[in-house]
């Protein structure tokens, strides 16, 4: 298992501006005995002439461009490319940390026939707006498991942004479903649980997540993964009986007047225009940040935003 053969798959659309990052975070991890497969997913940008007109320092990059087929798609063709063993999976708008990829191997190593999971958090020196910090809050209060270990099998999670499997585990997996755009990470996560394939998670196997939300951005893709995961449990249903842990907690008439209170269009311009909610102990405004985040994408998905 030392000389395996590494192969990481970065999907790409339109992400001319995104995919030079990430390249050089490859080239600055520890170890650069690995293969790069770019899948290039019909984007209409300047992404051929950013990869073609640059001498990256990567021992092996594979650039395969494609017609847009989505990123479940995207990924299957790139582990079609790949050449390795051990598959390790990023999105374009991170940057893998130099330590990275030695630790997804690591794992390899130690837990052959398991696939490990790492956290993208947002790079704190490079949030612009309140906003932005408290995303970054966000995504380091809610870990699947404390520190290193065995993610529960009652809720099964994997980040198509930073995670390992062998080829052979993902080919019994049957790779990623073609016909989900979002959730295709989750339905994974329950297949292998469904397979008694253990999912680990390593909080130090982290990614610098380079995405510069707004409030409103973010309620739009919280209601896009919302309807994905619908469109999942339509075509899968009896996930809902099994892996319900994104289904909406029940609230009484006092919390939904709140929420509702809150998803009104004066508090999305007060975040993201003139957040004069600043004044506020960081504690409270973040409070406001996420109801007015849960109100909008939870409990009143078909308002206007």
């Amino acid at each position: 298992m030392h000389s395996t053969k590494v192969s990481v798959i970065v999907p790409s659309y339109n992400g001319a501006h995104k995919l030079p990052n990430i390249l050089k975070a490859l080239e600055a991890q520890t170890i650069q005995d690995f293969e790069t497969v770019v899948v290039v997913d019909g984007s209409t940008d300047n992404t051929r002439e950013v990869l073609e007109g640059t001498q990256w320092k990567l021992k092996d990059l594979n650039v395969v461009y494609r017609q847009n087929g989505g990123r479940a798609v995207a990924r299957n063709v790139g582990v079609a490319a790949a050449q390795g063993d051990l598959l390790v999976f990023f999105d374009d708008d991170v940057r893998p940390i130099p330590e990275c990829l030695a630790l997804h191997v690591q794992h390899a190593v130690a837990k052959p026939h398991t696939i490990l999971v790492g956290p993208p958090f947002e790079d704190i020196s490079k949030m612009k707006t309140d906003f932005q910090l408290f995303r970054a809050y966000l995504s380091r209060t809610w870990l699947p498991v404390e520190g290193y270990g065995r993610i529960p099998n009652a809720q099964p999670f994997i980040t198509a942004a930073d995670f390992s499997l062998s080829k052979s585990l993902f080919d019994k997996l049957g790779g990623f479903d073609k016909r989900l755009n979002d959730a295709e990470d989750f339905d994974l996560a329950v297949r292998a649980v469904q397979q008694q394939i253990p999912i680990y998670f390593n909080k130090d196997v982290v990614v610098w997540h380079d995405d510069f939300v707004t409030c409103r951005l973010m309620i739009k893709r919280h209601r896009q993964y919302r309807q994905s995961y619908l469109t999942l449990q339509t075509l899968k249903p009896d996930l809902r009986q099994h892996f319900n842990q994104y289904e909406p907690a029940p609230i009484g008439t006092l919390k939904k007047t709140i929420y509702w209170f809150f998803s009104q269009k004066f508090w999305l311009w007060s975040i993201d225009k003139f957040n004069w909610l600043r004044i506020l102990p960081k504690k409270v405004r973040y409070k406001i940040y996420n109801i007015v985040l849960t109100g909008y994408s939870v409990y009143f998905i078909n308002k206007k935003i």
